[in-house]
């Protein structure tokens, strides 16, 4: 006798309720925003002849063990800060499962 295994996951099942929380987590990045003062590359400009430079939003992030990081444009830092905090409510969804599936294994092991 063959059993048919249907590849669809049931919507009660775990991995449904996940997908259906983490769609809604978009876009997301990993890693975070920094206020910082540059210097430009006018002659003569009197902020980085005081040293005050200008401010700009740098990106920080890990790539391959390094830090790295990246000039954010005025206008996508309000969708790096959402992209951002979507990824400490995806992280969390993450930790809660990590709980759930320990706690789910020990009961189905006793």
């Amino acid at each position: 006798m063959h059993m048919q295994h249907n590849s669809e996951p049931s919507p009660s099942e775990p991995h449904s309720e996940f997908l259906e929380e983490v769609s809604r987590l978009w876009p997301l990045a990993k890693g975070s925003l920094s206020e910082v003062s540059k210097p430009c590359t006018q002659k003569g400009c009197k902020a980085c002849a005081e040293g005050r430079g200008h401010p700009a939003t740098i990106y920080t992030y890990r790539q391959g063990g390094k830090l790295k990081c990246m000039h954010v444009r005025p206008r996508f830092v309000p969708q790096m800060r959402k992209a951002i905090a979507n990824c400490h409510q995806l992280e969390e969804i993450l930790t809660r499962l990590g709980r759930e599936t320990l706690v789910r294994l020990r009961e189905e092991d006793s």
